[in-house]
């Protein structure tokens, strides 16, 4: 019996953690080559800040233009988030901020990729490169 309940821990504890880094897709355009860390020394041309609290983000869109070095901020006003720019590899921290530059237009997902309670599937916006 005992051998059963470690069995079925181990099962559920692998599929929650899959379940979590599940990609649900729904972007147009870009991928991974298309967005560029750019170097600390370079001055961001501008500064988009998603605020993240109480399992949703403060807006549903987004707005960068391509081209351009944009410094993108976190700022957690409610419990514990990051974000995840979908198709790329890029993230950002708790309360950090990453400079990116998007070299073509498109639409981005963005997630919370950080467990946050009941509500944290729900936590989906849209980055819009122009």
């Amino acid at each position: 019996m005992k051998k059963w309940i470690v069995f079925a821990s181990i099962l559920t504890l692998a599929l929650v953690i899959a379940a979590c880094g599940a990609n649900s897709g729904g972007s147009n355009g870009g991928n991974s080559g298309d967005v560029v860390a750019v170097d600390a020394a370079v001055e961001p041309a501008s500064e988009v800040v998603v605020t993240a609290s109480d399992w949703k983000f403060d807006q549903q869109e987004y707005q960068i233009k391509a081209g351009e070095p944009v410094a993108l901020t976190l700022k957690s006003v409610g419990g514990v988030h990051g974000v995840q720019i979908l198709k790329t590899k890029h993230t950002i921290g708790n309360n950090e901020s990453v400079t990116l530059q998007f070299d073509k237009p498109g639409t981005y997902d963005i997630i919370c990729n950080v467990p946050c309670g009941g509500g944290h599937a729900k936590m989906k916006a849209k980055l819009v490169v122009t």
